[in-house]
């Protein structure tokens, strides 16, 4: 007896293979049959003809952990078709913490996240990892996070890590890694990680390759040198054997030639991408890295130096020249509550004057009364990047997914749908089977998920029924909380998460853990 029969749909497979029509079996969690199932007796039956069936989407990179244990934006994902996500994107992570460190990663990470509700208990990965247990929505997949590792092992000194700190970080890893961890996240334009040197990140890539796992970088330079990043995370990759991932990975041909080139060396490289000419970042994320040496109170005290201030002016005005030549491009996305909340959805621009007389006392100002809780979207316009991202060999999705504030940035909330109708459908720049394939069996290959990803017998039953000619992202700049529509049906483990267009299981996800490989 099935549980679930999905009949007369296309099926596209996550492989890449052109659709067939097909019927779906699923039952205990499971897809159990694929092909002419007529006689085969289920609880459910659904007619499914006109629609595509195909895996749930794997999500490489989205900020959505904290998002995801409350249930405050699960919709959001199973709307566009996510049944999974990967934790501690850009190394951000919350364990292992002892308690004072853990304050710390909170009141630093609260930007991007929120605060952690009051009942959530944790010191050590496999305890966070345990919340997740009945509460979560969707699937997620461990990565060590090397923010919360550096911080534990070494603290917030703008330093090289001394060899007994390596020690301790290799043992940290190595921890993480046993819990299940597909590989280690690392942020480096991001602090503590950015004072590590690549010594340090070929000790840490040295033990994930032990487990056959995956070295993921948010390079540095990101707002500078970025071809600079992508060289250290090769060489990592050389020098480790560690399979490389490259985080938000937008740019030129010669760029991407780095890649191509180091995968002929033999190093096994890739990276994700996603379907929007915008950047979203923490307001500090323009400030130097020489003023990054401390945690969060520290900083916010700093802030209210006027010497400091006046230090850090140049180096503000250059990245609001360099990154966003137009600073009206730049607005706010998340601002906590108090006398600055109004400014969301509103243009640095319209700070001045009101918060300060320039850009620069403009971010000092902002970033020390809301205790560095700033979070920003940068626009920028170049089509060409976009397409080159998008539809390069080595390029996978990753949202870059962000739930906070008014006026998130859309990718969260509809970069999967955006990909099936704005890339596919509406510009044409890839075929439906491939792009299915970039948010599917690729991620699931890339991070051991062996049973994800793939329409086939035996595999779980994370999938998804939309409809190609109506599925839509509906999140735009001006109002990024619109969910995707198009999706009728989301099977997460086999439970109908939305059935017939409606919520209908929310709580279905479960920790996805990798063996060593």
């Amino acid at each position: 007896m099935l549980d679930w029969l999905l009949t007369s749909g296309t099926v596209i497979d996550g492989t890449g293979s052109p659709g067939a029509r097909a019927d779906v079996g699923l039952a205990s969690g499971r897809i159990v049959a694929v092909g002419s199932l007529a006689g085969r007796e289920a609880r459910r039956t659904v007619d499914v003809a006109g629609s595509v069936v195909c895996p749930g989407f794997i999500d490489v990179h989205a900020h959505s952990e904290f998002s995801i244990l409350r249930g405050d934006d699960t919709e959001a994902r199973l709307r566009q078709g996510v049944t999974t996500d990967l934790l501690a994107p850009d190394g951000f992570a919350y364990a292992p913490a002892s308690s004072g460190r853990r304050a710390e990663l909170v009141a630093y990470l609260e930007v991007f996240n929120g605060p952690p509700d009051e009942d959530w208990e944790w010191s050590d990965p496999e305890q966070y990892l345990s919340l997740f247990k009945g509460r979560a929505g969707i699937n997620v997949v461990p990565q060590v996070g090397f923010l919360a590792v550096r911080a534990e092992a070494v603290g917030w000194d703008p330093r090289p890590a001394d060899p007994s700190e390596i020690r301790h970080m290799e043992d940290l890893t190595r921890q993480g890694m046993e819990t299940g961890a597909s590989g280690i996240q690392v942020g480096l334009d991001y602090f503590p990680s950015g004072h590590a040197d690549t010594d340090e990140l070929i000790a840490m890539a040295r033990v994930v390759a032990e487990y056959g796992g995956v070295y993921s970088s948010h390079v540095r330079g990101i707002r500078g040198d970025v071809a600079a990043g992508v060289e250290e995370a090769l060489e990592v990759g050389r020098r480790t054997g560690v399979a490389v991932h490259i985080s938000h990975l937008f740019g030129s041909d010669e760029l991407y030639q780095l890649l191509t080139d180091a995968r002929e060396d033999g190093v096994d490289v890739t990276f994700d991408a996603y379907p929007y000419m915008a950047a979203s970042s923490h307001l500090a994320f323009c400030l130097p890295r020489w003023f990054d040496d401390g945690p969060p109170d520290r900083l916010v005290s700093k802030l209210g130096d006027p010497a400091v201030r006046a230090a850090l002016a140049p180096h503000i005005e250059e990245f609001f020249r360099s990154f966003v030549p137009d600073p009206a491009n730049a607005y706010f996305s998340a601002l906590p509550a108090g006398p600055y909340h109004h400014l969301q959805g509103r243009p640095i621009t319209d700070a001045i004057g009101l918060v300060g007389p320039t850009v620069a006392e403009v971010v000092c100002t902002l970033l020390a009364e809301c205790r560095l809780r700033v979070l920003m979207v940068y626009r920028w316009n170049d089509e060409a990047k976009l397409r080159r991202a998008m539809t390069h060999p080595l390029g996978m999705m990753g949202s870059d997914g962000l739930f906070r504030g008014t006026h998130p940035h859309p990718r969260g909330f509809g970069a999967h749908a955006r990909m099936l109708a704005h890339l596919v459908r509406d510009r044409g720049w890839l075929e439906l089977p491939d792009a299915i394939r970039r948010m599917t069996s690729m991620p699931a290959d890339r991070y051991g998920l062996a049973d994800r990803g793939v329409i086939r017998p035996g595999a779980a039953a994370d999938v998804i029924v939309f409809d190609p000619d109506r599925i839509q992202d509906r999140a735009t700049f001006d109002n990024g909380r619109a969910t995707a529509e198009g999706v009728s049906h989301v099977f997460v483990n086999g439970e109908a998460a939305i059935e017939s267009g409606r919520l209908s299981h929310t709580s279905a996800g479960q920790v996805l853990r990798v063996s060593n490989r």
